[in-house]
């Protein structure tokens, strides 16, 4: 009913899903380090928002061009716990996603993942390769492209492949462990520690966060390494000029960049904060790459323009040529967007959290929490300094309330159209 199947795309499609990949973090975007001198290189490089800061409802988003409160798949219940599987849902089944959609044109559809939770909301949808988290990049990549190549009917295809690497626990391979400095071996320096209020000073809280950190920076390096090759033998196996390769990161990590703001005003039912990822939606943990290569892909890069992850959907759709009525969210990132606002939403850990980019400025809210936060990012990047004014918070918090509302409305008008139809 929404897909206009008469023109038959024909350019393959590959995305790349580096879980936990922070945007700060890559060398193009002017992190001190040389992390990513090949994704360097990409012609079109986007400063993106993900739709949620954990694997679950941003995959989803990432394939249906939705955000999480329009495709369902997050975390029910009053207070978030990732470790609770009951609470899950996956996607409406009204919705459609990318594989399906490309399923429609008689593609060939591969999903390669070292991160179980990736393929969770599209349990029953799709039928998932799935390898060990320890996985390295190399042999993923490697074990896909195979897998891709035993294609012998050459129709088009669709992969999506998610590299666990950079998910703790971080274990770069020997070559790339200590690239850019030799990593002490500290307990846990794989994982996590230091993750609750009383143990975040002192010199071995320090000696111990430079160490993760610089692990982490390591394991980007050789990812990036990863990539390279695996952009090699695509180019070997003469596919270069058929394929749109997407590189993004499902979210970002958190450094202990705000652990002593959330362990006071936000409640997490682990009692951890600051590190990793799902708690909360500061930048460090929202902020992604989306990069994009093909064969008449134009050079784009403005560091200072927000996107989102739900672009990336109809970006494809469009490149593709693909003709549809689909109600996404998103917008192709090749045309001019008239001002827009951007969502990350759907909390793992504690109560709800919102954040609303509109903008120079940013609103965190967290109704059970009672924090309403407004930020100028252009004066305070970092997310330090809320603006100490109710006036101008209500404001944002009420348009916040205004788009959920009307995305609300608009779904129900639409499903009640469709069954007109029927």
């Amino acid at each position: 009913k929404y897909i206009d199947t008469s023109i038959k795309p024909n350019l393959n499609v590959i995305i790349i899903v580096l879980d936990c990949l922070r945007y700060r973090n890559m060398s193009f975007a002017g992190y001190s380090r040389k992390t990513t001198p090949f994704l360097d290189t990409f012609k079109a490089k986007f400063r993106a928002i993900s739709a949620a800061p954990h694997t679950f409802p941003s995959i989803s988003s990432l394939l249906t061009g939705l955000y999480p409160h329009n495709h369902g798949a997050y975390i029910y219940g009053k207070v978030k716990n990732f470790d609770v599987f009951e609470n899950f849902r996956g996607i409406k089944k009204s919705v459609l996603t990318l594989p399906e959609i490309l399923l429609n044109f008689g593609y060939d559809i591969y999903f390669f993942t070292s991160i179980d939770v990736a393929r969770y909301p599209l349990k029953g949808r799709l039928i998932p390769k799935i390898f060990p988290h320890d996985t390295p990049a190399e042999k993923l990549l490697n074990d896909a492209l195979r897998g891709i190549l035993k294609n012998k009917m050459h129709k088009p295809f669709l992969a999506y492949v998610h590299l666990g690497d950079l998910h703790e626990p971080v274990k770069p391979p020997k070559a790339f462990k200590d690239y850019f400095g030799r990593v002490k071996p500290l307990p846990r320096v794989n994982e996590w520690a230091f993750r609750r209020p009383n143990e975040q000073s002192g010199d071995r809280f320090e000696e111990y966060k430079y160490n993760r950190i610089l692990l982490y920076d390591n394991t980007i390096r050789y990812v990036d390494y990863a990539i390279e090759q695996f952009y090699s033998k695509i180019e070997e196996k003469g596919l270069l000029d058929s394929t749109l390769l997407i590189i993004t990161a499902d979210h970002g990590e958190e450094f202990w960049e705000h652990a002593k703001l959330e362990a006071k005003n936000f409640y997490d039912p682990r009692g951890y904060y600051g590190v990793g990822h799902g708690h909360n939606v500061f930048n460090e943990i929202i902020e992604v790459p989306i990069l994009i290569s093909g064969l008449d892909i134009p050079k784009f890069f403005k560091k200072e323009e927000l996107i989102s992850s739900v672009d990336i959907v109809p970006t494809i759709l469009s490149i593709l040529g693909v003709s549809h009525n689909l109600m996404l969210d998103g917008h192709n990132l090749f045309k001019d967007i008239k001002r827009r606002y951007i969502l990350s939403e759907a909390a793992g850990y504690g109560y709800e959290k919102k954040a609303l980019f509109l903008g120079e400025y940013k609103l965190i809210y967290s109704k059970n929490d009672n924090v309403k936060w407004l930020f100028n990012l252009k004066n305070d990047p970092s997310e330090q300094y809320p603006i100490v004014d109710d006036k101008v918070t209500a404001i944002f918090v009420k348009k916040l309330e205004e788009i959920l509302r009307n995305d609300l409305i608009r779904r129900k008008l639409r499903a009640v159209l469709t069954y007109k139809r029927k």
